[in-house]
């Protein structure tokens, strides 16, 4: 059961660091795009894929922490497996 679910929340960070990395870097090109044609609100979606983006990986680094506080370090010999 707890392998499942461990591969459920791998599932769901995979997904939620593409979510995080389209906005980004989409709110980056279309601001970019604005910015070309003169638009003077170009940094709108600028400021909202990060708005999107950077919660996202914030929440992908608590979860890795997390998962490293549970764990334990790693040895050189666990590593190495």
């Amino acid at each position: 059961m707890s392998d499942r679910s461990g591969a459920d929340d791998t599932a769901r960070s995979y997904r939620l660091d593409r979510l995080a990395g389209f906005s980004v870097i989409g709110a980056f090109v279309l601001s970019l795009a604005l910015l070309v044609v003169g638009e003077p609100l170009f940094w709108v979606p600028f400021a909202l894929g990060l708005g999107i983006g950077l919660p996202g990986f914030a929440i992908l680094a608590d979860r890795e922490r997390e998962h490293e506080r549970e764990s334990g370090p790693a040895t050189a010999d666990e590593q190495s497996e």
